[in-house]
């Protein structure tokens, strides 16, 4: 009877230890495929986020580059009524000398 005993008390201690080893594994591989899927939605979202970033920037450097061509545009539409002034200027300058010159006996 108490070989019986040991027996029954033995069947369930051990079929209840690849239960929970088989749990155990179930478990962990939730949690591995739960840490892997947040990991992927983090790159997801930080690629999305950077690239969302990166198009303001570049829609604010594309307005800058713009502007400065519009800065240089008018610079250059500037220069040649500056060079017509100075040209203008020079040519009152050699007016004024030659008169001077001529006045002097």
């Amino acid at each position: 009877m108490q070989s019986f005993f040991v027996a029954i008390a033995s069947q369930p201690t051990q079929s209840s230890q690849p239960n929970l080893a088989g749990q155990t594994d179930h478990n962990l591989s939730f949690l591995v495929g739960f840490f892997l899927s947040f990991v992927f939605i983090g790159f997801v979202l930080g690629c999305f986020l950077q690239h969302r970033r990166y198009k303001k920037l570049r829609a604010k450097r594309q307005a800058e580059i713009l502007q400065e061509v519009d800065n240089l545009e008018k610079i250059q539409k500037m220069t040649p009524d500056i060079d017509e002034t100075v040209s203008s200027q020079r040519e009152q300058q050699i007016e004024t000398l030659e008169k001077i010159w001529k006045m002097k006996p």
